[in-house]
């Protein structure tokens, strides 16, 4: 009997976690696509494309912060189950400390290639003010690096099994960042440096001001300090970290960089279609992260505990999910060019072709995403790493001779994210199978495993 209770309490906190983050995250959507819509009129298309592919660049650096928060979530489920603050007040401290040092490092690099790197060419942009945009493109990439200090808290959230707070946090910033480009269509001249001003400062304000309130409240038990730095610790959290941080570069370069590699192989004009047609079908990832989110820790919960029969229930669950989203996935492509022509106008036309493989590209992604969450929460991912160090090898090569010798066109990274996505499924699949076969033998304490 203890059992199935202990089962309906870890459900019904992903549960409430998710009904509350669809609201959350709806909000989020629809401001998404106010943004676009406000930005998009704002400023010009050329500058849109430009902002676009300066946003897919900066993507890139922000798994960094992902990566750590990630080595440090799985161990703190553990020490949230075992009610051990004095080692997650050492982790937390030492994880700042690292986020800190790597913040001041990429200021530094970026700050320095300022002066040596010309971005503009580097990227095919296609600008009357190429000294500009080289400064708009150092601010923006400083920026991501501040907020790699202040993203930390986010992976306390998760790991508490507070996935709604981190939806909170996120809808907070996108109100600001629409209030602000609303506020400048109005008062001010049109403008990029508005628009980078207005996306890099909300962000850090905002997680600033998050931070310090969790840890002088929730979390103050856990509020890193100076003396609570554990260098031995670091040793760990980088081993750990150092995968997480592999497999969301992986996932940055084949899942967020189809802009840049358009803009490489095509120029910068043709990132505008894209991004508006990614931005459309990105919604259903966006909402299945809704459900998938919260799960995460859940896993790693479960795990714990052995409760293999609460593991196979719900990846059996969400794989019907998954169903329903590829069917409105189906429906979303049925009725792409008439939401393009109502939200966007006939300032962009978005190719049918391209529409048609985002579909492909979106329904295999949230299949895969069931697997990859489970085994990212497990801790077992180094089987991932190796499928993931064999794919990437490939896909450079994939993307070039799609881009070289096809009339894909933009389509070309999608065709090739979409056969990675089927790769790593596969890989993922097999991965799940031998974990749970094999769960009885594996050790209690794996979240801390190196």
């Amino acid at each position: 009997m203890s059992k199935h209770h202990r089962i309906d309490a870890r459900s019904l906190i992903v549960y409430r976690n998710v009904i509350e983050s669809i609201f959350l995250k709806g909000a989020g959507v629809v401001i998404g696509f106010l943004t676009v819509t406000l930005t998009v009129q704002f400023i010009s298309v050329k500058d849109f494309g430009i902002w676009m592919t300066i946003t897919f660049l900066t993507s890139w650096f922000s798994l960094v912060d992902v990566s750590f928060g990630n080595g440090l979530r799985n161990s703190l489920v553990l020490f949230f189950d075992t009610g051990n603050d004095a080692a997650a007040k050492n982790y937390v401290s030492t994880l700042y400390f690292l986020s800190g040092a790597f913040a001041l490092m990429f200021c530094v690099i970026f700050g320095t290639l300022h002066f040596f790197l010309d971005w503009t060419s580097l990227l095919n942009i296609d600008s009357d003010q190429p000294a500009l945009i080289n400064t708009i493109i150092t601010y923006t990439l400083i920026s991501f690096s501040i907020q790699l200090l202040l993203k930390p808290i986010n992976s306390i959230l998760l790991a508490d099994q507070r996935a709604a707070a981190v939806a909170w946090i996120l809808l907070i910033v996108n109100v600001a960042v629409i209030l602000l480009i609303y506020a400048a269509s109005v008062f001010l001249h049109a403008s990029l440096v508005v628009i980078a001003h207005i996306y890099n400062l909300v962000p850090v304000l905002v997680f600033g001001g998050v931070s310090v309130y969790f840890f002088r409240t929730t979390y103050a038990r856990l509020a890193p300090g100076i003396s609570y730095i554990d260098v031995s610790l670091i040793k760990k959290l980088v081993t750990i970290s150092g995968q997480f941080f592999f497999l969301q570069l992986v996932s940055i370069i084949v899942f967020t960089s189809g802009g840049l590699f358009i803009s490489y192989y095509l120029g910068s004009n043709s990132v505008a279609p894209y991004s508006i047609a990614n931005k459309y079908f990105s919604v259903l990832p966006f909402l299945y992260g809704i459900f998938i989110t919260p799960y995460w820790s859940a896993f790693t919960d479960a795990y714990i505990k052995r409760d293999t029969r609460w593991i196979r229930a719900t990846i059996r669950r969400l794989n019907l999910i998954c169903a329903g989203m590829a069917i409105l996935a189906l429906l979303m492509l049925a009725v792409a060019q008439l939401v393009f022509s109502l939200w966007i106008g006939h300032k962009i036309q978005v190719p049918t072709s391209l529409s048609i493989w985002l579909t492909a590209y979106v329904i295999s992604f949230i299949f895969l995403s069931n697997y990859n969450y489970f085994i990212n929460g497990v801790g077992q991912i180094k089987t991932l790493v190796q499928a993931s160090l064999v794919g990437i090898v490939l896909y450079f090569p994939l993307n070039y001779v799609l881009f070289q010798f096809t009339n894909a066109g933009p389509a070309s990274v999608v065709i090739a994210g979409t056969l990675w996505n089927c790769f790593l499924l596969v890989i993922c699949m097999r991965q799940y199978r031998q974990i749970m076969n094999t769960l009885s033998h594996e050790p209690a304490n794996y979240a801390l495993q190196d």
